[in-house]
């Protein structure tokens, strides 16, 4: 009775702080979504209708909050954060917006809608809309940046991976036993365990990781990925004025660095943030001009998390 009273109070302590973080991860993720209603006056003194908006979007493209469930980023990409920024400074009337992004991509259709948001703000509103990053614009985080005007860089940052990732999984091979630990999950196989990576595609039972799939169903896979891949290069195209073949023949899924990335079309230049303004202020001949920009901070029970893990 010792050892079941003992147990008992073990998993229901174990059970508590499984819940406690269940629950403090909802609030973060509330909390970054609501974070997109907090543009504010960081320089001017708003006499003047000389509006410039930089929007700060960091981490991951995202269509699911609950994938952050398990605390791997503190910042993400969401298109209704982006879609709250844009209806916010609607009343701004800004005649510049710097979105400086920092992004290794995300999801497909995360990563479209968003472009299909900023597009269509684009073309209801008479704002030059620039993207801005000082290290990463990577997958869908360029695919994003496509929906602006111009694209810029600073010294050191990569740019490029125009291609699609798939789903990856493992398949064990024959398996004879199963079991479970503190330490986590252990299966015995066999004949090993096998690692497959493939296109996009769906298919039921299709990662059952005790089903080995067919050739038809990685075909299958690919075939979606590649129309995903088709999509994304003709964009890239289109956008940057870059021949098709040159896309897929020589830029492909590779990255680059910023003097590459110039040469390659696929970003206008190569500048620091701070140069950045004074073009604009130079452009549009901006003696007086006010700044807006969303100031993304980690409220104290996050602090009070993250420190404690790191």
């Amino acid at each position: 009775m010792t050892f079941i009273n003992s147990f008992t109070k073990t998993l229901a302590v174990l059970l508590a702080f499984l819940i406690f973080f269940i629950l403090l991860s909802v609030f973060f993720t509330f909390i970054k979504l609501d974070e997109a209603k907090k543009i504010t006056l960081s320089e001017g003194n708003n006499e003047n209708n000389n509006n410039i908006v930089i929007i700060n979007i960091n981490g991951p493209i995202i269509d699911d909050t609950s994938n952050l469930i398990n605390f791997r980023y503190t910042n993400f990409i969401h298109p209704t954060k982006i879609k709250n920024y844009l209806d916010e400074i609607v009343k701004i009337s800004p005649k510049v917006i710097i979105f400086r992004i920092n992004s290794p991509g995300g999801t497909v259709g995360a990563t479209n809608e968003i472009y299909n948001i900023i597009s269509k703000f684009k073309k209801n509103n008479k704002t030059e809309i620039i993207f801005f990053t000082d290290y990463l614009l990577a997958s869908g985080g360029y695919w994003i940046s496509l929906s602006g005007d111009s694209i810029f860089a600073n010294y050191g940052s990569i740019v490029g991976s125009i291609g699609v990732s798939g789903p990856q999984w493992i398949f064990f091979n024959k398996p004879i036993s199963i079991s479970t630990g503190y330490f986590g999950e252990n299966i015995d196989t066999r004949e090993g365990i096998e690692f497959y990576s493939q296109n996009s595609g769906v298919s039921k039972d299709l990662f059952n990781p005790f089903r080995k799939p067919t050739d038809k169903e990685l075909q299958h896979l690919k075939t979606i990925t590649e129309n995903i891949y088709s999509d994304f290069s003709i964009l890239v195209s289109k956008k940057r004025k870059i021949e098709l073949g040159t896309i897929k023949n020589e830029i492909g899924a590779l990255i680059f660095d910023t003097k590459l990335a110039k040469e390659k079309y696929l970003i206008n230049d190569t500048i620091s943030f701070e140069t950045l303004l004074e073009r604009i202020k130079i452009k549009y001949e901006f003696d007086e001009f006010n700044i807006y920009e969303n100031r993304i901070k980690k409220n104290f029970f996050e602090e009070l998390f993250l420190n404690s893990i790191i």
